[in-house]
């Protein structure tokens, strides 16, 4: 009896510890699969590009200040994880060219999205290499080619280093107009920025000597002269040096324009489209404005594109197209 309960004794014990051994197998792998699963979950969170979304810059500048300023900005939204959809746009400080790619849509994959673009504007086309890193998103632009029309050599190329933008906002909308420099301390200092401080004091006066020859050839450059020295009391070279009105920083209103006479408008009217290097078929207007030392002439009016303008210009260019009689 004892025998026969010692040995009922060791088979439970035998039982029991099988079972211990089974029951502990499955916790192992219970343990593997949640590794794994939390594996797999991490390495999606990783793919996931939303938080991106939003205005990246050079420097991290706002908008405001790459339309003031010159720069490069690439606003975009991602959605279900990695697809993005957005668009790219550089402005250059001291002529206020414009370039720009619409619409730029694709994958992003391992933190990089490439997207072919056949017109930056001027006509470039080239692939946006992109990558996303933690802080930074950089782009450079491969196997660039430059349209055989593109004078001004201006284009998206090389390369762009983005942070955030100090405010993460999207593209003006259409019907907003932006605001220039807030006061005439601001308007002025601007101005001095761009049109004073690109060359030296020989520079400029060895410009205005060869612009010469061509405002001699202007049959009203004269009616101007008198107009700059008698109404506006302006002697000095700035009238060769600065356009006749700021009309990429402020926004004019028809009392501005009281008393001005036609030819004064009309020219304020193509200064806008001058600024962007459009090239006068007209000839007075040709020689008029290659008088002028800021201007330089790049663009066909057969290429040129009112993308170039921006909100400021867009503003005063509506104004003064409504206000232009002369004939």
């Amino acid at each position: 009896m004892k025998s026969k309960t010692k040995i009922i004794i060791v088979c439970s014990c035998l039982i029991l510890f099988g079972c211990t051994k089974s029951i502990s197998h499955k916790s192992v792998d219970i343990e593997t699969t949640q590794t794994i699963k939390t594996e797999a979950e991490k390495e999606i969170e990783k793919e996931n590009y939303e938080s991106y979304s939003g205005l990246w810059t050079v420097n991290g500048l706002s908008h405001d200040a790459v339309i003031s300023n010159g720069g490069a900005e690439f606003s975009f939204q991602v959605k279900d994880t990695n697809n993005l959809n957005g668009y790219f746009f550089t402005q250059q400080a001291t002529s206020q060219r414009i370039s720009e790619i619409d619409t730029i849509t694709g994958k992003i994959i391992n933190g990089e999205l490439n997207f072919r673009f056949d017109d930056d504007v001027w006509g470039g086309s080239g692939l946006l290499h992109i990558t996303f890193r933690s802080d930074a998103i950089r782009i450079e632009v491969q196997d660039y080619k430059m349209n055989d029309t593109n004078m001004s050599g201006y284009g998206i190329s090389g390369s762009y280093q983005l942070k955030r933008s100090e405010k993460n906002e999207a593209k003006d909308s259409e019907n907003k107009v932006l605001e220039g420099p807030t006061s005439e301390e601001e308007l002025l200092d601007a101005v001095h920025e761009k049109y004073y401080s690109q060359g030296t004091d020989i520079e400029m006066v060895n410009a205005i000597e060869e612009g010469k020859q061509y405002r001699e050839k202007c049959s009203f450059y004269p009616e101007v002269a008198e107009y700059l020295e008698t109404v506006r009391e302006v002697t000095d070279i700035s009238s060769l040096v600065e356009p006749l009105y700021y009309t990429d920083m402020k926004i004019y209103q028809v009392q501005d324009f009281d008393q001005v006479p036609p030819l004064i408008i009309h020219l304020a009217k193509n200064e806008i489209y001058a600024r962007h290097g459009y090239i006068f078929k007209n000839e007075d207007l040709d020689n008029y404005f290659k008088g002028q030392i800021w201007y330089e002439p790049s663009i066909s009016p057969e290429e040129f594109k009112d993308s170039l303008f921006n909100k400021i210009e867009q503003s005063n260019l509506k104004l003064l197209s409504g206000l232009d009689a002369y004939k």
